[in-house]
């Protein structure tokens, strides 16, 4: 497919990535015209990114790619970890209270091609073999001036994402600053056909005195990665890792040919700045780290799933720059958080001195042995308890703290899941289901003997949603698992969803309240039913028409 003169998108993504193909897949999902243009001709085939943690599983649920992704993947359940004398602790990934509680192990090339085929699916356009040259902004949009082979080009766009990676040409050309260091150590990785001793539902890592090893199963067999000091002299070829192996296994493997042998530095690096005016960056354009903890590419996701619902209001008529400002406001202090840790962990696994490696060792066999300690370390790598707390653009009713507990999730964070029965057929859902829209999702919980206060905020929010936020916000209610059928409040062609088996009341608490979830899944605004008005103010402030001029 070729961009041609009568080529408008309202938005322009540099970068093919997973980054930036789940921003289109998110701008298309809205209907929002997008291109996306990458400067290699084809996919590459190596991955250097490969897990998938249980948030990003949910996001590919919410964008319908999670069955073919998960098609491609080994599921990982546990991860192992070893010491110099042998084993230290393991987590299991299996209990996390979570919809996937687990990792996928794809490699980002099969990622990249589930991610094309849902976006080209949506109406998208890809675009390959064009480099971004530079660009121009005004108040009206954004002039980029792109080349094809020996063909320069203009393609106009409302607004620019740049997911263009580490070299992120779209950050270099705003001069926003992009601080931090390179790590020392030098990283070996091999993909290889072996039949491994360990197994194959875990990752492992070695913290061994000769250097870092990580044993990482494949959907077919196993990635290698390994820490040194210095490149190798001689070129790269798998002997150096059955040299490492054979300290582990007290023999020396045999490995066979690489599928893919390379080597590569490691750096810690974050955007100053997400946004300047019309244009964005999102992904490996905005943050780097280590490859440890498997979170570049899972935050550049979130960066996606964050970014595309705000910028297809926006690029609608509805909000404000509120609402764009947010974006970095939301997100950059997670990636800043997200280095931090896996800077840490970083040091902590690469350290060489003998009576730091046997704190080091002492402390994870501690923390492995202790539930909770594990459970914070396992919610974290997992990005499930990433939440916007601080954000303007969350909030709570007046009266939210007033004669009532604070059960349930803040204004900021991710809703959790919990199984729903339909009133109206029976039928089994999942509260998350609702993220299959990208609107806001205004939750109605009621008590289990519904008041008349209730069915009247019902039939207001039914009427006024359906009227002035159609395409906007989606009202449903819930109603305690206790209450009888013949109590349940009926409104039109309102979804009506009963708790199925108390998970709902069990996470939010108990009602009546109102809970306002966002695109993204995390709650834009909680309350109780008696600030139903207060609610449709915070609507029209943030998902109200913009004003002309």
């Amino acid at each position: 497919m070729a961009i041609t003169e009568n080529s408008t998108p309202q938005a322009l993504i540099v970068g093919a990535g997973p980054t930036g193909l789940a921003l289109g897949i998110g701008l298309r999902r809205q209907g929002v015209a997008c291109i996306i243009i990458d400067r290699l001709e084809a996919p590459s085939p190596w991955s250097k990114a490969l897990g998938l943690h249980s948030r990003s599983l949910e996001v590919f649920a919410a964008m319908d790619v999670l069955g073919p992704v998960r098609k491609a993947s080994r599921v990982l359940k546990a991860v192992s970890v070893y010491g110099d004398n042998g084993f230290l602790f393991e987590l299991d990934l299996t209990s996390l209270q979570a919809p996937y509680p687990w990792v996928l192990s794809c490699p980002q090339s099969d990622v990249e091609r589930v991610l094309i085929q849902r976006f080209k699916a949506l109406g998208g356009e890809l675009v390959r073999g064009v480099e971004l040259l530079d660009f121009t902004q005004d108040g009206s949009g954004v002039t980029a001036r792109i080349r094809k082979g020996t063909q320069l080009q203009t393609l106009q766009s409302e607004v620019m994402v740049g997911a263009d990676g580490v070299g992120s040409t779209v950050r270099q050309q705003l001069g926003i600053g992009f601080h931090g260091v390179e790590y020392s150590e030098h990283f070996l990785l091999a993909d290889v056909d072996w039949q491994s001793p360990w197994r194959n539902d875990s990752s492992h890592g070695f913290l061994q005195e000769e250097g870092l090893l990580i044993a990482l199963p494949l959907p077919t067999g196993w990635r290698l990665i390994m820490a040194t000091d210095s490149p190798p002299e001689a070129p790269l070829d798998v002997s150096i890792f059955e040299e490492r192996l054979a300290l582990i296994l007290g023999q020396k493997p045999d490995l066979g040919e690489p599928r893919w042998i390379s080597e590569f530095s490691v750096q810690r690096r974050l955007a100053q700045h997400y946004r300047r005016n019309r244009v964005y960056l999102a992904g490996d354009a905005a943050h780097v780290q280590s490859p440890l903890g498997a979170q570049g590419m899972n935050t550049g996701l979130a960066d996606a799933f964050n970014l595309s619902w705000k910028l297809g209001y926006y690029l609608k008529g509805y909000g404000s720059g509120a609402l764009l400002d947010s974006y970095e406001q939301e997100r950059r202090p997670v990636a800043e958080k997200m280095i931090y840790g896996v800077d840490m962990l970083s040091r902590a696994s690469l350290v060489k001195r003998p009576l730091l490696r046997r704190s080091r060792d002492s402390l994870l066999k501690l923390a492995g042995g202790r539930t909770r300690m594990s459970s914070r370390i396992l919610r974290t790598a997992s990005q499930l308890d990433v939440h916007y707390r601080h954000s303007p653009i969350v909030t709570s009713g007046p009266e939210a703290e007033l004669g009532w507990r604070r059960e349930g999730p803040l204004p900021g964070d991710r809703l959790p899941d919990a199984a729903l029965k339909s009133v109206r057929t029976g039928h089994l859902h999942q509260l998350h289901d609702l993220l299959r829209k990208p609107v806001h999702h205004l939750i109605l919980q009621l008590s289990e003997k519904p008041e008349h206060n209730e069915r009247l905020v019902l039939y207001a929010l039914s009427d006024r949603l359906g009227q002035d936020y159609r395409d906007r916000a989606h009202l449903t209610v819930v109603a305690a698992q206790q209450t009888p059928h013949s109590e349940v409040p009926r409104e039109g062609t309102t979804r009506i969803w009963q708790d199925h088996e108390g998970e709902f009341a069990a996470a939010f608490g108990h009602g009546p309240r109102l809970w306002l979830m966002r695109p993204d899944g995390h709650l834009a605004y909680r309350a109780p039913v008696g600030n139903a008005d207060h609610l449709l103010e915070y609507l029209d402030t943030i998902l109200g028409k913009q004003l002309a001029g």
